[in-house]
């Protein structure tokens, strides 16, 4: 007697478990029920109805063959069964071989939800051999048979039966009801062939007497691509687009609707190969009118009801349901998925699912915590077939909110499917329709804009698309990330140039700016030479070289604007040429050219003059041509000097350059990055004509005023530090220049010391005036005699939460509520608190610097700047202590009332 199960992720009834159902298609004529429901779809809204269309379509479709069958092999072979080590065992089972078996074996564990239980003996596959060769024909012959009455997809010829254990059931054991999984690719089923043994019982009841012996094979499906009979299918593919016709035509469409299916699936076996009865047939037919409509895409992906109960036994709280879908791929098993998981609303399904009846795939929780129970959380799996409008197809892939790395994510993982399933029609559109819904979409900037559809141009260039590659560029503002120009340049071939060049070029250079397009280029060179290092094609590479070289010698003559950010770049070009002479030669001179052409901009000379200075202290080999920049723009750098764009340069640059970051080391290295090319400057101009140096001072000193105080505090000390040394402090003009910059310092870093107030007036600690309350609060804190105000029960949460002053206040309270305040100095404690702190810093850096130095060029002014007189309140209010350690004593914090005369 043989025993077949189909496979199924999901328990069922056993009425439905035996069941066998044809294969059947109801017309329109018979549509009797669409009839009977007519009069409640009025009631419905037009997304609901075709809902129910939908959803009535998918279920007419049904499989041929049963969900189980059973059956007796009438010309059973003798498997020569031998389990080691006890050899070979007769049939009928006696019971002396029984006790043997039971001796020889272990406990078989099997899956039950989450939990493993173990029930009957069993020996493993490797422990028997089957000695009769005819065996195995008797056992091909029954799989066929198998096979057809299941209506396996693909038919008998793709299905085998692999030997998984032989199972021994004694008295009170039984096949209990149980989830199995899949143990090989392609599994959809078990077959369990009982041998001849005497026993009750038995099958889905406890054993009786005696002993149920059986053998247990996994049914594996091995066809990628089963056949089906369409021609009952196409029938009625024309009924199911013109419900997807109506679904394009709604208001507010849905973006995408979900069927589950009957069954479970791994994510290794969620593909349209591998569903099983009529899961396969109704994909297959989704999949064909969708097709066939064109505008629409299949996928399948796994969901997952999550449901959170937080298990009060009050029950005052509510439970909370989010059902995710996970694993998204298209009907071959492509993984499309961009997020772990997308929350979807239930709405979205085409048929509900009742949760209340079942067993949950996951429970965790529910256990006692000591004073009250822990929630519980319940998991549902189920797998679904998702319809999507191709309109929506990105969106639905991608979320609502995602970066242009998502989108480049996705579209090089349909890339890298197309590449391995070759061109592929169906990843071919879905590939095409996301570049175009990325170029319809709106951006909220240009720059967004950009590099969302750096992605788009790469696809293009993949599916060797020169109309989409045309528009992308066309749609592109100025530039994409550099990635993409890596991948561009991997993917485009000079010799084999199926795009537009014009296109290519422009894609390159479109941003018009000197040091984005080099970034640009070099990008897609380094692209070009990585996937160039298989194929060694040294002459592709001398001729990509000499291409991008002609680009960068025209951007040196057409180009219209100059950016501080050009002057790195005109250095990078020469020293990244350093091993090639000719080509290093030719882009000199196209530099030399841009230089002349803007070197009266004050934006490129001063940033070209730091580059310059800071690389010719590292570089041996290019030195000459840096050198020769130099000497072009040094009268021009002068006339256009700039402190300020110089201090923000500097800054900027330090934190880009791999050079200097490596040389910055330490503090004295880090002040010699910050103003060591002014030194430099400095000293060379030092060397020309007469009155040079004095011409660059001037600029230094009357521009220095304009620093802002962060650049005061951190650039004006190193640019001190750094000129002390090289400077003639006899000189009146080096002494003004000197006295002026460390005035500038002080002030702009420390700031006048804060006056002790006089009277009782506190205009620092008033706000804008909003109402009443506070024009009298105001009133109050500007008059110069009044220091206490009492408070009404109205005013003192408004005037709390408007006024900080009220952390500076002596507040009066009773019954712990606020009645007056009292003015006192505690504000201007604190600003002095902050002001003696910057002091002393200023101090300490004012003392790092050459003291020798630094008094020849302050001569009688030396003690009242470092005294820092030029910043203190000398008065009978506000005395410093002794001028050794420069710490500063007041005195009460509340000045005493002096007659109204005074006042």
């Amino acid at each position: 007697r043989v025993f077949l199960s189909r496979f199924c992720f999901r328990l069922v009834n056993w009425s439905e478990f035996v069941s066998i159902t044809k294969m059947s298609y109801s017309t329109d004529s018979n549509d009797s029920s669409n009839n009977s429901k007519s009069g409640d779809r009025e009631l419905l809204t037009d997304e609901e109805v075709l809902k129910e269309e939908l959803c009535d379509r998918i279920l007419e479709v049904n499989s041929t063959g049963s969900f189980a069958t059973f059956g007796i092999i009438d010309s059973f072979v003798h498997p020569g069964i031998s389990v080691d080590p006890i050899g070979t065992v007769r049939l009928p089972l006696s019971e002396e071989d029984a006790h043997t078996l039971v001796q020889a074996s272990h406990k078989s564990p099997f899956g039950k939800g989450t939990e493993t239980v173990i029930d009957e003996s069993q020996i493993d596959a490797w422990e028997i051999q089957f000695l009769n060769k005819s065996w195995q024909r008797c056992l091909d012959r029954t799989v066929a048979h198998v096979a057809r009455e299941l209506g396996v997809a693909g038919g008998s010829m793709n299905v085998r039966a692999e030997f998984y254990k032989m199972l021994l059931y004694e008295e009170g054991a039984m096949f209990k009801a149980h989830k199995d999984t899949e143990k090989v690719p392609g599994m959809f089923g078990t077959l369990v062939i009982c041998l001849p043994s005497r026993h009750t019982g038995g099958a889905i009841e406890p054993v009786q007497t005696g002993y149920r012996w059986v053998l247990t094979y996994n049914l594996i499906n091995e066809s990628e691509d089963p056949y089906q009979s369409a021609s009952a299918l196409d029938e009625r593919i024309g009924h199911f687009t013109q419900r997807l016709t109506r679904w394009q035509t709604l208001k507010d469409a849905p973006q995408f609707l979900a069927y589950p299916l009957d069954h479970q699936y791994t994510d290794r076996d969620l593909r349209l190969a591998r569903l099983k009865g009529e899961d396969y047939h109704r994909a297959r037919y989704v999949a064909q009118s969708c097709a066939m409509h064109g505008e629409f895409y299949v996928l399948l992906a796994n969901m997952a009801m999550h449901i959170t109960d937080p298990n009060d036994e009050n029950e005052s709280e509510e439970g909370e349901s989010e059902l995710l879908l996970s694993h998204i791929v298209d009907l071959e098993g492509s993984n499309l998925s961009v997020h772990v998981s997308l929350t979807i609303s239930e709405s979205l399904l085409l048929r509900g699912i009742s949760y209340s009846d079942r067993e949950p795939d996951v429970h965790r929780g529910g256990n006692y915590m000591g004073n009250q129970y822990a929630e519980i959380d319940q998991i549902f799996k189920d797998s679904v077939m998702i319809i999507v409008p191709s309109r929506f197809i990105m969106s639905f892939l991608l979320g609502s909110e995602y970066s242009h790395k998502d989108l480049n994510r996705l579209m090089r993982r349909l890339g890298e499917y197309i590449k391995t399933r070759g061109k592929d029609a169906n990843l071919y559109g879905l590939l095409l329709q996301i570049c175009h819904s990325s170029l319809s979409q709106k951006y909220e900037s240009d720059e967004a804009r950009d590099l969302y559809l750096g992605p788009v141009a790469v696809a293009a260039a993949f599916m060797r698309d020169a109309s989409l590659f045309t528009k992308t560029v066309k749609s592109n503002t100025r530039s994409f990330e550099k990635d993409y120009y890596y991948a561009l340049g991997e993917l485009i071939c000079l010799q084999d140039l199926v795009l537009n060049e014009h296109d290519v070029i422009e894609a390159l250079t479109k941003s018009k700016k000197l040091h984005q397009i080099y970034e640009n280029l070099s990008g897609f060179r380094d692209g070009f030479l990585q996937e160039n290092s298989a194929r060694r094609d040294e002459v592709q590479v001398v001729r990509l070289q000499q291409w991008l070289d002609s680009l960068t010698y025209g951007c040196f003559i057409d180009l219209e604007r100059v950016y501080a950010e050009d002057a790195s770049t005109l250095v990078r070009i020469i020293l990244d040429h350093e091993k090639e002479s000719f080509s290093q030669f030719v882009l000199y001179q196209g530099a030399r050219v841009f230089v002349k052409r803007f070197q009266g901009d004050g934006i490129l000379t001063n940033a070209l003059m730091i580059e310059l200075f800071l690389h010719l202290q590292y570089q041996d080999c290019s030195k000459i041509y840096l050198e020769n920049l130099l000497q072009l723009i040094t009268e021009s750098t002068i006339s256009n000097f700039d402190l300020p764009r110089f201090a923000t340069y500097i800054k900027t640059r330090a934190f880009k350059s791999p050079l200097w970051n490596s040389r910055a080391q330490g503090e004295k290295e880090t002040q010699s990055i910050r103003a060591g090319p002014i030194k430099a400057f400095y000293e060379r101009v030092s060397t020309h004509e007469r009155g040079t140096p004095s011409r660059l001072l001037g600029k230094i000193q009357t521009q220095a005023s304009a620093l802002t105080a962060e650049q005061s505090k951190v650039f004006l000390v190193s640019l001190l530090e750094e000129l002390l040394p090289v400077v003639d402090v006899f000189s009146v003009e080096v002494q003004e220049c000197i006295q002026s910059l460390i005035t500038i310092y002080v002030t702009q870093t420390v700031g006048k010391e804060p006056r002790k107030p006089s009277d009782w007036a506190r205009p620092e600690e008033m706000e804008p005036n909003c109402c009443d309350d506070c024009s009298k609060m105001n009133a109050f804190l500007a008059h110069p005699e009044l220091q206490h105000y009492n408070l009404s029960c109205k005013e003192v949460w408004h005037l709390r939460s408007q006024y900080h002053c009220f952390g500076y206040f002596k507040v009066d309270e009773v019954d712990w509520k606020p009645v007056a305040v009292t003015k006192t100095l505690k504000w201007w404690e604190e600003q002095h608190q902050k002001w003696e702190s910057r002091a002393s810093i200023a101090l300490e850096a004012l003392r790092k610097l050459p003291q020798a130095k630094l008094k020849d060029c302050l001569t009688h002014r030396y003690d009242e700047i470092m005294d820092l007189r030029i910043v203190k309140v000398i008065d009978d209010f506000s005395k410093s202590t002794s001028q050794g350690n420069h710490r500063y004593e007041t005195r009460s914090t509340v000045p005493q009332k002096r007659p109204r005369a005074d006042l």
